[in-house]
Order: C-alpha cells, then sequence, then structure tokens
C-alpha cells in the first residue's frame, strides 16, 4: 500500500512537470493569484551569475508570493492597461539565464543574459498569460511552465430602440409602440 501511495504521489509531480520549459528537476512551483485579476508586473531575482533566481507576479493590486528566492537584485516589468503577455521565449542551462516577454501591444521586457539552449511558447491567436507554474532549485530557477486564458471578450451592447424608429430592437417592423415592448417582453421569456 505504502508503495502504491509513493508511486502516486511522484507520478502527480511528473504530470505537474511535464509542460515546463527547460529543466525539471528541484521542487515544483504554482503561482495562484490569478482569481485576483491580470497579470499587471513580473518581477524576476537573480542570482550573482545574473542567472533567475526567483519570481514574482502581480495580479492587479496584490502581489504574490515569491517562488524560488529572493534577492537584492531584481527587475520589474509593469504592463499598461489592456496590455497581455503574449509569448514567452528566453534561454536555460543549468538554470533559466534569460526571459523575454511580448505583449499584444509589441512591447518587449527581457531578464537575465541569453545563453545556453533557447526556449519559447505562447499560448496561441487571443490567448493570453494567465499565470506561471516552474521548478526551482536552492540556487535558481531551473525550468519554468506557462499557463494561458482566452483574452477577455469585449461586451457586446445590445442597441437601445429608438422611440422614433419604425424598427424594435431585434430590427423587426412594428406599427405602435406598445406592442413593441409586448413583443420585446414576450421574445425575453421565450430565452
Amino acid at each position: 500500500m505504502l508503495l502504491l501511495l509513493t508511486l502516486a504521489l511522484l507520478a502527480g509531480a511528473t504530470c505537474r512537470a511535464q509542460n515546463i520549459l527547460g529543466n525539471k528537476a528541484g521542487k515544483y512551483f504554482y503561482i495562484h493569484g490569478e482569481e485576483k485579476g491580470e497579470i499587471k508586473a513580473i518581477r524576476i531575482f537573480y542570482t550573482v551569475a545574473r542567472e533567475l533566481k526567483g519570481i514574482q507576479l502581480k495580479f492587479q493590486n496584490h502581489w504574490s508570493d515569491v517562488y524560488g528566492g529572493h534577492s537584492t537584485s531584481y527587475e520589474d516589468f509593469l504592463l499598461k492597461d489592456g496590455e497581455h503577455i503574449i509569448k514567452v521565449h528566453g534561454n536555460v542551462g543549468m538554470c533559466l539565464s534569460s526571459l523575454t516577454f511580448t505583449t499584444n501591444k509589441g512591447t518587449q521586457f527581457s531578464f537575465g543574459i541569453k545563453k545556453g539552449r533557447p526556449i519559447e511558447e505562447s499560448g496561441g491567436p487571443d490567448q493570453r498569460l494567465q499565470t506561471v507554474s516552474g521548478m526551482h532549485s536552492v540556487v535558481c530557477l531551473s525550468g519554468i511552465g506557462l499557463k494561458w486564458t482566452n483574452n477577455p471578450e469585449k461586451p457586446q451592447r445590445e442597441p437601445i430602440p429608438d422611440p422614433d424608429n419604425d424598427k424594435d430592437w431585434q430590427g423587426k417592423t412594428v406599427k405602435d409602440k406598445g406592442k413593441r415592448e409586448k413583443q420585446r417582453y414576450n421574445d425575453d421569456d421565450d430565452e
């Protein structure tokens, strides 16, 4: 029984790490906070060798915990209103050495120094970065996972009927205003 429990735990960690870009060695993390809103900022902490040591995300006005490690050397990338991350690329050796975030407005912001093998991912058309997961060791971030979500759709407003117009809210010709309001009320009941 203990053997089955151990295998189940190891399989769970392996499944989570399958979508990691870079190295899958180390401790897995997942940055919670997407329920508080969209990503508004990314903070990366550096090692002495300028590799990526830790990461923190800001959702609306709330900063997440730091995953990986803290340091006094860090940089922030602040997104403007209506700006979303649509692509991430970088480089990895034993540690993540660089990450570049590209937004829907064409802005690019790079962290670290490009060395090692390249990694890249985008969510596809009409997708934006929702949150980040990854792997970290005692020394640095070793891999990164990216969770994508659909961009929020622009709300479609229902046209307001013109009292002087002979069309109802669906574009049908109506002779009198009383019939127009009754027809609209009855149409809404059918849904």
